[in-house]
């Protein structure tokens, strides 16, 4: 029989349809399930469970979504002041071209890592050493959805053909690993290509992960090489739909806002990697009147530089209201969904994750509000767990993280892998790689 894990007494934010606040409230997990949520007594009363996890002065909430993301901890800090077209082809490309897998595991580790002790429990992954991506996340205990940064344009991007063969290899339907086709960069892609990543997707029944309007730069060189602007060109090669995440769309036309919406083509905004880069700030509130849906993402460790999506929830609701000096934009709830139930429906899991509610996978957290930003705690007229949530959450307050039934954060530390050793061994890879990158670049010229 499957272990009872009785989650009991605490503030369960359910994010269910009525967006229901619970005091005193217990949730039941058995095996990867929530089978039970309600008030505490009741619960205890209804189960005999194997294992109780005191949840009193914490609040109990979904684990959050991260849209997009590049595990490239390894060259963490290298390259600022740079945009984006000077990053990657000054660090990012050579560094990808000098990598091992070794590299890519460890980079990986320490980013999934950081994902989970800040209440991600799951992952939107674009990257190299796809293999290695998923022997991480295996080996860490987060849910992932992995996809290749293959492009045919620039010499070392991971192929197709790879992305596909990994599909075969490491795709659960019913598992933690799943599969997706990458679309790394529309000035970097050919026509064949990406006709090919959509022959794949349809194919496999799988989804597609791609990097679209990110900057300005990008739109004028795919208006120079293709003549058109990178969303057209997407929607016309068709890599846009319900099955497509797209990251950044900061750059869009009013056509191409248009486009996402009658599409169904799912956003990403990641607006710390956005800002950071001095690429500007997606029309978000717009494109969501049009009715598309957006979730949050954090994109690579070096151009923003964290996995924190506490932060990414702040930093999203505070630009939108400095933008328009409106208050009311994006408001504490609105992102929340953004961070939980709207990435669950861009990767076809709303079903499975992104609320607590009977008969869903059990990816929960447990945030500790005795650390002096989260309180005081307020209920009724002046409820305040959300905006606490969003606002004065960062990220320290994670006390404990579960996915798939599976507790992987206890205490603040880290269940699966020794963190001290992940953290020794990158360092050592780190400086060696640096090294590496100086002689490929060397090479090449």
């Amino acid at each position: 029989m499957a272990e009872r894990i009785l989650i009991d007494n605490g503030i369960v934010v359910t994010m269910n349809p009525k967006r229901e606040i619970l005091r005193n409230a217990s949730v039941l997990v058995e095996g990867d399930r929530i089978v039970d949520v309600g008030v505490a007594a009741e619960v205890r009363r209804r189960h005999k469970p194997d294992t109780v996890i005191d949840a009193k002065d914490k609040v109990v909430m979904p684990g959050l979504v991260n849209l997009h993301l590049h595990p490239g901890t390894i060259i963490r800090g290298v390259g600022e002041h740079m945009g984006l077209e000077e990053w990657a082809e000054q660090i990012l490309y050579p560094y990808l071209a000098a990598m091992k897998p070794e590299d890519a595991y460890f980079s990986a580790c320490l980013a999934y890592a950081e994902a989970l002790l800040t209440g991600t429990t799951t992952i939107n992954l674009m990257y190299a050493y796809i293999f290695e991506m998923a022997r991480a996340a295996k080996d860490m205990g987060i849910r992932a959805v992995l996809s290749s940064e293959a492009a045919d344009l620039v010499e070392g991007q991971p192929t197709l053909e790879e992305n596909e063969r990994a599909f075969r290899e490491l795709h659960s339907p019913d598992g933690k690993i799943k599969v997706w086709f990458g679309v790394e960069w529309l000035p970097i892609s050919s026509d064949e290509f990406l006709l090919k990543a959509r022959e794949l997707a349809d194919k496999y029944n799988t989804g597609i992960h791609i990097h679209l309007n990110e900057s300005k730069g990008e739109v004028e060189a795919c208006l120079k090489k293709f003549g058109k602007r990178p969303t057209e060109r997407a929607y016309e090669f068709g890599v846009m739909g319900a099955d497509v995440v797209a990251a950044h769309c900061v750059w869009l036309s009013e056509r191409e806002m248009r486009l996402y919406a009658e599409t169904g083509t799912h956003i990403s905004h990641n607006p710390v990697s956005n800002a950071k880069l001095g690429n500007g700030l997606a029309k978000i509130p717009e494109l969501v009147e049009l009715g598309v849906n957006v979730g949050l993402g954090t994109d690579d460790s070096a151009c923003n530089d964290t996995f924190n999506m506490f932060e990414t929830m702040k930093f999203a609701s505070l630009a939108q209201k400095s933008r328009f000096t409106d208050a009311s934009k994006m408001p504490a709830m609105q992102v929340l969904e953004m961070a939980t139930l709207n990435g669950a429906k861009a990767l076809g899991m709303e079903r499975e994750i992104g609320s607590i509610e009977v008969g869903k996978k059990a990816d929960i957290i447990l945030i500790d509000l005795n650390v002096p930003n989260m309180r005081p705690i307020h209920f009724g007229e002046y409820s305040n767990i959300c905006q606490n949530l969003v606002y004065s959450s960062l990220g320290n307050s994670v006390d404990t993280v579960m996915v798939d039934g599976q507790v992987v954060v206890e205490g603040r530390r880290l269940k699966t892998m020794d963190l001290g050793e992940i953290i020794r061994r990158h360092g050592e890879l780190a400086a060696d790689l640096l090294e590496r990158r100086k002689n490929y670049i060397s090479k090449k010229n």
